[in-house]
């Protein structure tokens, strides 16, 4: 066998033995490599190839016993622990725990294949599970992978050429106009009753009006700048953070609606500054309990249920909110490209995408308008 050939050995039955020289090392020595390949000698001498090929292009890899468990821990504690949110990384570790782990966990990672990765997106599939779960547990598999690839643990991302389910956009769930004006006034019973309707009329997202502070508020001007948010997160309590995405770090200006809403707490709030005395906290947020603290995110979410069963109400989450903002918006006639800025997407093909169920009428009342215009230059 010449270092630059390699040699095939049948072991038995459809099992072969390549055997090759492996890249020199720092002494400029070159190891002796025996492989296993089982199959046919076709398939044996691919492998070889293979192997010879990328010890000549210098992207040999050399064989390890690391777990796919192994590496994706590591990835989380090295890599995602210094380059995403903590609630980013809560979400990775979640989703590495329950449907990564316990499938393919145990290869080894120079073993995985597509076919690995296809009968976990399948099991999960027949759980249950939504198309939108296994992607994401595609993308983070695939992303970590990137890392292997990278890091010089493997040669290829085989993630790449899995293939996950398509995303299935659902129909929002929505409110009319009389069901959202009724809601506001019932909801003025609510502790909560003031950060719902700037949810109405806002858009924010739950964990951006939690993070709200009175330094991101101008009264004078009606506007409120996005840059900050608060989460609960299991095992950290409540995180402040920053939006999602860059866009989500916005501009909203403000309805006179909106910011009488905000001079009432405003108000509210230093009578119950005064009240608390010494034991006020002085956290600047714009929605707190009565000695200052922020108010938990789970906490609203709970309250906004119990409204929406007490009064019969058509079932919604809260999240329904930043929808009917959406909605009320677009069936008024402003642009998409503007509520598509109000709401922090990353470009106006998620809004059209998120809200083309409300697009049709608008289209009829587009080609009316079109017509009326013409028939008075006649």
């Amino acid at each position: 066998m010449t270092r630059r050939e390699g040699s095939i050995t049948q072991r038995s039955k459809g099992s072969w033995q390549v055997r090759y020289y492996g890249p020199p090392d720092a002494n400029a020595q070159q190891k002796q490599i025996n492989e296993t390949v089982t199959g046919t000698k076709k398939e044996a001498e691919r492998v070889l190839r293979e192997r010879l090929a990328t010890i000549e292009n210098g992207g040999y890899v050399a064989k390890h016993k690391e777990t796919v468990k192994g590496f994706l821990l590591g990835w989380l504690e090295t890599y995602a622990a210094t380059n995403v949110t903590v609630r980013t990384l809560h979400g990775y570790r979640g989703y590495v725990k329950r449907y990564l782990d316990p499938t393919i966990g145990a290869i080894p990672l120079q073993s995985l294949t597509v076919r690995h990765i296809q009968a976990v997106y399948a099991g999960m599939l027949d759980k249950g599970l939504s198309n939108t779960t296994v992607v994401q547990a595609h993308r983070i598999l695939r992303e970590s992978l990137k890392h292997a690839v990278k890091w010089g643990v493997l040669t290829r991302n085989v993630a790449d050429a899995a293939s996950p389910p398509k995303v299935q956009r659902k129909q929002m769930d929505m409110w009319d106009v009389e069901t959202v004006c009724r809601f506001m006034e019932k909801a003025k019973e609510s502790r909560f009753g003031d950060l719902y309707s700037l949810a109405i009329l806002t858009g924010l997202r739950r964990s951006e009006l939690c993070g709200l502070k009175w330094q991101q508020v101008d009264l004078v001007r009606g506007s409120v700048s996005v840059v900050g948010t608060l989460q609960r997160i299991a095992g950290y309590g409540l995180v402040e953070g920053q939006p999602k995405t860059a866009r989500s770090r916005r501009y909203i200006a403000l309805s006179p609606q909106a910011t009488d809403v905000l001079h009432s707490i405003r108000g509210r709030q230093i009578e119950q500054q005064l009240e608390a005395g010494p034991v006020w906290q002085n956290t600047d947020y714009v929605f707190t309990g009565t000695d200052g603290s922020p108010t938990a995110p789970d906490m609203i979410s709970k309250d906004f249920c119990a409204l929406v069963r007490k009064y019969g109400l058509p079932h919604l989450t809260f999240h329904g909110l930043r929808h009917a903002h959406a909605t009320l918006l677009l069936t008024s006639g402003v642009h998409a490209k503007v509520v598509s800025e109000r709401l922090g997407h990353s470009n106006i093909g998620i809004t059209m995408d998120t809200y083309s169920h409300v697009l049709p009428g608008l289209q009829e009342q587009a080609a009316l308008a079109l017509d009326e215009r013409l028939s008075k230059g006649r």
